[in-house]
């Protein structure tokens, strides 16, 4: 049995593969067709006879994605009582896969992030690529929800609330693979894309019985405790105070909403707290906070990226030598982004030595990366001489950009860039990297202001 979206193999062991990969998008995201689909492989699965364990793999490049923000932006009050139901018929289905009485592996053969790392948390076992550039994480809070597809209530019992909330949904960090292994959600690290269904059938194989752990033991106890626990309670009520000062004030109710509902979700059954973590993300995707920060940090930034804003009729432009005027902490950094970005930079100071101090920042940095094994010698040395270190405003002769980064003076400001200008391209962009004076009033001690 197959659908349009996930197909269905099942091999001589008795190991069926459910490979998602939507004909009709460029990623998977977790949109209704998804759930109808794969709550109907779920029933069928109940029934499969000669059933010894389930893969969820990919078509894709990634795993997936995640939920469908098109829906989720488009969802309002009067949809919530529909919009619920739906959430606990996608609760049903992972479930029942959670609990068929056989092994259930995710091989993801790459990122999986939000509703992705929810298919993945109800698995037995989660195998990923080390050295991927896949990442994994649940970044929900970052648009005004919560990770409503069991990602709350699954990392508190699995990491217990502290951990589960700092880690992992307070902040909606993203992991490369070894980390979140190191973090205990990646349960096994392979070499290659290829190695992941062997590995996936190989660990079937030897854990004929496996159970997630709270189902496994009527007596499991969730890492930290719970509010019974005298230790625990004790120090619970400084969690939301300290989540308080650090919103300060902010009218954002999803991070309020993820701890409530990780903390009510310990003190219940697993299928009740699913219950209670789909109200609150009912709460957050019908309300208006989520649309906002869906619309700003989704589709806008990806209208903006893709350069929707750029006047029609004008030439790419990309800067091949650019001069940072100051080496301190700041200008430093800025020289040493632009040379790994392959960009010569002149990087002038008062004095010499200064200018050297500011490359040595570099050299520090490459250094590291190449005792990481993040980068050969012969890459860092290569970086390394795009960086001219200099006290002479002659040495900025041919740069086309200048990118100013002296104290935060105005005639400091304003003598720099009228000592750079007469040496650099006619055509040059001037630039300046302060973060408190109005680039109009730089702008007057230039002959080009405009």
């Amino acid at each position: 049995m197959s659908t349009n979206i996930i197909s269905y193999d099942k091999d001589s062991d008795g190991i069926v593969t459910l490979t998602i990969d939507d004909p009709d998008q460029r990623v998977n995201t977790m949109n209704e067709q998804f759930m109808e689909e794969y709550g109907a492989i779920a029933e069928r699965l109940k029934g499969e006879e000669g059933l010894t364990g389930v893969i969820l793999a990919s078509g894709k490049e990634t795993f997936f994605a995640g939920g469908d923000l098109r829906m989720l932006h488009s969802v309002g009050p009067d949809d919530a009582k529909d919009f619920f139901a739906g959430i606990m018929q996608g609760h049903k289905a992972m479930r029942t896969i959670e609990t068929l009485g056989v092994p259930v592996v995710a091989a993801l053969n790459g990122t999986a992030l939000g509703g992705g790392l929810e298919l993945a948390l109800a698995t037995h076992h989660r195998i990923a690529v080390k050295g991927s550039k896949a990442k994994f994480g649940q970044p929900e809070v970052k648009l005004g929800l919560l990770p409503g597809g069991g990602g709350v209530v699954r990392l508190t019992r699995m990491r217990g609330v502290v951990d589960a909330f700092m880690n992992w949904l307070a902040q909606g960090q993203e992991y490369k693979a070894e980390k979140a292994h190191e973090l205990g959600v990646i349960s096994e690290l392979v070499d290659g894309v290829d190695d992941l269904i062997p590995a996936a059938k190989a660990w079937i194989k030897a854990n004929p019985e496996s159970k997630q752990p709270w189902d496994a033991d009527p007596k499991y106890k969730i890492p930290g405790g719970t509010p019974t626990k005298p230790s625990f309670a004790q120090m619970l009520p400084g969690i939301p105070s300290n989540l308080r000062k650090q919103l300060k004030g902010a009218p954002m109710p999803a991070p309020r909403n993820i701890l409530a509902a990780s903390v009510e979700s310990t003190q219940v059954p697993i299928d009740r707290a699913f219950e209670i973590e789909a109200r609150y993300f009912t709460e957050l995707a019908t309300g208006q906070v989520a649309k906002n920060m869906i619309k700003a940090f989704f589709f806008d930034l990806q209208k903006i990226n893709s350069g929707a804003l750029r006047p029609e009729g004008v030439p790419d432009w990309k800067a091949t030598k650019v001069a940072v005027l100051g080496a301190g902490m700041m200008g430093a950094g800025i020289a040493y982004q632009c040379a790994i970005s392959g960009i010569d930079v002149v990087l002038k100071d008062i004095s010499t030595e200064n200018a050297e101090k500011g490359k040595a920042y570099s050299v520090k940095l490459l250094d590291k990366a190449v005792s990481r094994g993040k980068k050969t010698q012969g890459q860092a040395d290569e970086i390394l001489a795009r960086i001219t270190p200099t006290d002479s405003y002659d040495d900025l002769e041919g740069c086309d950009l200048i990118i100013e980064a002296v104290f935060e003076k105005t005639e400091l400001k304003h003598s720099v860039f009228a000592d750079a200008e007469p040496r650099v391209l006619g055509d040059a962009v001037l630039g300046s990297n302060t973060s408190t004076i109005p680039i109009t009033i730089l702008a007057e001690g230039v002959t080009r202001p405009e």
